[in-house]
């Protein structure tokens, strides 16, 4: 009975994960100077409305996961650089 249960409960955990994949998007990208090209350390990217967002690695890349799909603003600031405020970045299923 009990290995009968414990299956059964795999079995619910399996069906909730796959229920949940792809049904996300991401959004990642690539944040640089505008002058030099050089990567910005540590920038914010964050998701207008939404507590979602990144930092920048050392080679200027983020990536935000599990976004569901439609079209976002995204603000992005960096310690002496002005907000920057991109407009109408489209999230679409598993890309």
């Amino acid at each position: 009975m009990k290995l009968r249960r414990s299956l059964l409960s795999l079995l619910l955990v399996a069906v909730v994960a796959m229920a949940h994949a792809g049904n996300t998007g991401k959004i990642s990208g690539n944040i640089k100077d505008a002058q030099t090209g050089e990567a910005l350390i540590g920038a914010s990217v964050l998701i207008e409305g939404t507590t979602m967002g990144a930092a920048s690695n050392i080679d200027g890349y983020y990536v935000i996961l599990n976004i569901p799909p439609g079209k976002y603003n995204l603000i992005c600031s960096a310690v002496g650089y002005q907000k920057k405020v991109v407009q109408g970045v489209t999230v679409s299923i598993d890309q």
